[in-house]
């Protein structure tokens, strides 16, 4: 999950003298090599020219989505799926990109998120006339944009048309499922201490109620505000799930989450045993898993 809230709570520190002479050996290097120009569409895969540097693990799963392996040429440290990914080059960290790094795999395109740390290198890159795509991921109807823009911008139209389709269905399947059921609450937690949850503004939420589920945390200033022992106790959810950033350890997070919320014995979830541990590769990037997602979740939301 902390990818997803890395740009409400994380503060870049980057910078100092020798960043400033590596920039200087970034600018001769974009002038030789030769980055495309901002005015130019991307090469075609045709003309073998393709060079495609992505800044975040669910851009990275949409773009092997859309078949583009051989032209993908770096990737952040956290781009971990699929296992092709693993085999590509790392170009610095999803909050604190590495421009020396992009720059010196040649992109043709530079695929970034919004937010503030790749909205700057996004900014500088322009500055090396590198040609780049910024896009915003925080609802799913944004991701279904995005597909669709990322297909244009690749020549991958078709592709993308169809993976949009294939989620979309995926989507009103699960609608269909449960409408008209009671909805069960859920409290999704993406931190124990402080205890933080997400709240109704963010994209989590909407999955809960697409698998016909409601948040356990009504309307709140902060888009994954802290809560207290109090309002965990007010809000009585009937189900708890935790995204984990470990999949590995999965197994082991069960076991401290079900001592944790031990304190709580009065909430249903605890009561009836109702506390998942998910994998948040999986159920906390909105990507091109968003049907295995929900699937996901509505086994949780529905003892499935």
């Amino acid at each position: 999950m902390k990818f997803q809230i890395a740009h409400f709570i994380f503060q870049s520190t980057a910078g100092g003298p020798f960043k400033h002479s590596l920039w200087a050996l970034s600018a001769i290097l974009c002038w030789l090599v030769g980055c495309a120009e901002q005015n130019q569409p991307v090469a075609s895969s045709e003309e073998g020219a393709m060079r495609i540097v992505s800044m975040a693990p669910n851009l990275t799963e949409i773009l092997f989505a859309l078949g583009l392996d051989e032209q993908i040429v770096g990737v952040t440290r956290h781009c971990n799926y699929p296992p092709a990914a693993q085999q590509k080059r790392r170009i610095g960290t999803f909050w604190q990109p590495d421009i020396e790094a992009v720059l010196a795999r040649r992109p043709t395109l530079v695929v970034t998120l919004g937010f503030e740390q790749q909205r700057q290198l996004a900014e500088r890159l322009a500055t090396f006339d590198c040609k780049t795509l910024t896009l915003e991921i925080e609802a799913v109807s944004q991701l279904f944009d995005a597909i669709l823009t990322i297909g244009h911008a690749v020549d991958r139209t078709a592709q993308a048309q169809t993976l949009v389709e294939q989620l979309q269905a995926a989507q009103e399947r699960m609608h269909r499922r449960y409408a008209g059921r009671r909805r069960p609450k859920v409290l999704w937690v993406i931190q124990r201490e402080p205890l933080r949850v997400a709240g109704t503004k963010t994209f989590v939420n909407e999955l809960i109620e697409l698998v016909g589920g409601v948040n356990a945390i009504g309307p709140t200033r902060h888009i994954y505000p802290p809560v207290g022992a109090e309002q965990i106790l007010v809000a009585q959810p009937d189900v708890i799930v935790e995204p984990t950033d470990e999949p590995e350890r999965l197994a082991d997070q069960r076991r401290s989450a079900e001592a944790f919320y031990a304190a709580y014995a009065s909430v249903p979830a605890v009561q009836n045993g109702r506390i998942y541990v998910l994998n948040g590769d999986v159920v906390s990037r909105l990507g091109p898993r968003l049907d295995q997602a929900l699937e996901q979740i509505a086994r949780c939301v529905w003892q499935e």
